[in-house]
C-alpha cells in the first residue's frame, strides 16, 4: 500500500508495526475505524464502520503479515467489525473476545447512567480533554490516571506468556487518555488518535515501552510478576 498523506493514520500504524519486537508479546491498543458521524445527543452504539472504514481494515489486516495472535474488542459495532476484519490476519483460528473494559462502558466508566451526564455536558472532546488532563473524576467515572494504569496491566496479563501481536480494539475516548496518562504527557488535540490510530505496548525488563505516532516512549509500572 502506498500512503500519499504523511499524517494518515493507517500509515503511521502500518510503519509503528515495523519497529516493535517480534519475540514478545505486544498489546496493540487501536482506535476502530472510520465510521460516519454520531447523531447529537445519542451514544452512536449503533453508528458501523462506512465503506472507507472496512477498506482501511483490510489494508491494515494485510500490513499485519499474520502476526495476530489475539484480537480483543468493545461490543460496540463498530470495533467488533474492525476486529473481526483482522482476525483473518491471524496467526491460527481465533475468535474476537469481547471486552467491557474497552468500550459500553470502558474502564473509565464506573456508573453508565450518571457518567452518560458528563458526554451530554461537555462533549466527546470535552470529556477526552479531561480524561488527558488527570485532573480528578468527573461524575460517575474513575480516576483518569488509575484506569490507565489498570487498563494497561489488564492488557499485558492477559497476553504475558504469548509472544505476538495482540489487538484490542476500542475508542478514541479511550485510547487517548491510556497513552497519555501512561507516558505522562498531555496531548494536543491534534494528537488525540484518528480511526486505526494505534499504541504498542510491550514491557522491556522493569519498564513499559508505548510506541505511539512514530514516538517510542518508556514508563515504569508496577506490573504483576516484576
Amino acid at each position: 500500500m502506498t500512503c500519499s498523506i504523511e499524517k494518515n493514520a493507517l500509515c503511521r500504524t502500518i510503519r509503528q508495526l515495523q519497529t516493535v519486537p517480534k519475540t514478545e508479546p505486544v498489546a496493540m491498543l487501536v482506535r476502530h475505524s472510520i465510521r460516519d458521524g454520531i447523531p447529537d445527543g445519542t451514544t452512536g452504539i449503533d453508528v458501523p464502520l462506512n465503506e472507507l472504514g472496512i477498506y482501511w481494515c483490510h489494508e491494515l489486516r494485510k500490513a499485519m503479515h499474520g502476526r495476530i495472535k489475539s484480537v480483543h474488542s468493545s461490543p460496540v459495532r463498530r470495533c467488533m467489525q474492525t476486529a473481526e476484519i483482522l482476525t483473518q490476519s491471524a496467526t491460527n483460528e481465533c475468535l474476537v473476545s469481547v471486552d467491557r473494559h474497552l468500550g459500553a462502558p470502558g474502564v473509565y466508566v464506573l456508573d453508565e447512567q450518571m457518567s452518560w451526564g458528563n458526554w451530554l455536558k461537555l462533549g466527546n472532546d470535552g470529556v477526552i480533554q479531561h480524561l488527558i488532563s488527570g485532573e480528578g473524576a468527573l461524575p460517575g467515572m474513575a480516576d483518569p490516571s488509575e484506569a490507565a494504569h489498570r487498563l494497561i496491566k489488564h492488557m499485558l496479563a492477559s497476553i504475558a506468556s504469548q509472544p505476538g501481536m495482540h489487538v484490542f480494539v476500542s475508542h478514541d475516548s479511550i485510547v487517548a487518555p491510556t497513552v497519555a496518562r501512561v507516558i505522562g504527557q498531555k496531548m494536543t488535540q491534534n494528537q488525540w488518535p484518528e480511526f486505526l490510530d494505534a499504541a504498542l505496548i510491550w514491557r522491556n525488563e522493569n519498564f513499559i515501552m508505548v510506541a505511539y505516532r512514530d514516538t517510542v516512549s518508556q514508563t515504569l509500572i508496577d506490573l504483576p510478576g516484576r
